[in-house]
């Protein structure tokens, strides 16, 4: 992919890390998969083959997963808005000193393109502070799909084959689905999707 593609796709994993909004994180992590399905089809080049398959894969991906995630959220409405458990600021220094350390320390993969290596480090460590970081469950799910990116993009930049491609689509497509069944038990049992509210349960 070109090093503009790879910055976009950063660029992207950031918002998600700093938005507070759950259906602004699910439009970020939906234009994330859809550049790199477009990515994946140009590098194709219109011939065809495993890689323009793995880029329509992606595609529908895009499409899917945010809809899973949308649906959610309408259904498990929170009554105002989840504060968060740190600042912007504080998650973007954190951000940016995570990926900082990981590019640094991580050895070449061996996929000759180094802007793809870095950029998939760097989306695997958005997707952790996600995670680590955010109250709401369905940001903590958008996390993962940031990290999945990652995977995705070293999947397009070595040539993944559309087989297996299916195959991790696939078992994402579950993960989702339950991530997001979980997410709405617990805002049955809680009335929201606050995790940190999960801490004062007992047995």
């Amino acid at each position: 992919m070109s090093d503009a593609a790879i910055v976009a796709l950063v660029a992207l994993g950031f918002g998600v890390v700093l938005v507070r909004r759950r259906s602004l994180a699910i439009v970020l992590v939906a234009a994330q998969a859809l550049l790199l399905g477009i990515g994946a089809v140009t590098l194709a080049g219109g011939a065809g083959g495993a890689l323009a398959v793995a880029g329509a894969i992606l595609i529908v991906r895009a499409a899917i997963l945010p809809a899973l995630l949308f649906g959610a959220t309408r259904r498990a409405r929170e009554p105002a808005l989840v504060a968060p458990a740190t600042t912007a600021v504080v998650r973007l220094l954190l951000a940016a000193a995570v990926t900082a350390v990981a590019v640094g320390a991580v050895e070449p993969l061996g996929l000759g393109d180094r802007s793809a290596e870095h950029g998939a480090v760097t989306l695997l460590c958005l997707g952790i502070v996600t995670v680590v970081t955010r109250r709401p469950a369905i940001l903590q799910i958008i996390g993962i799909l940031v990290a999945e990116n990652g995977v995705y993009l070293l999947a397009v930049a070595g040539g993944l084959s559309s087989a297996v491609e299916i195959g991790v689509l696939f078992d994402l497509a579950l993960v989702v689905t339950v991530a997001v069944a979980f997410s709405r038990k617990i805002h049955e049992e809680v009335g929201s999707g606050d995790t940190d509210l999960l801490r004062g349960l007992r047995d």
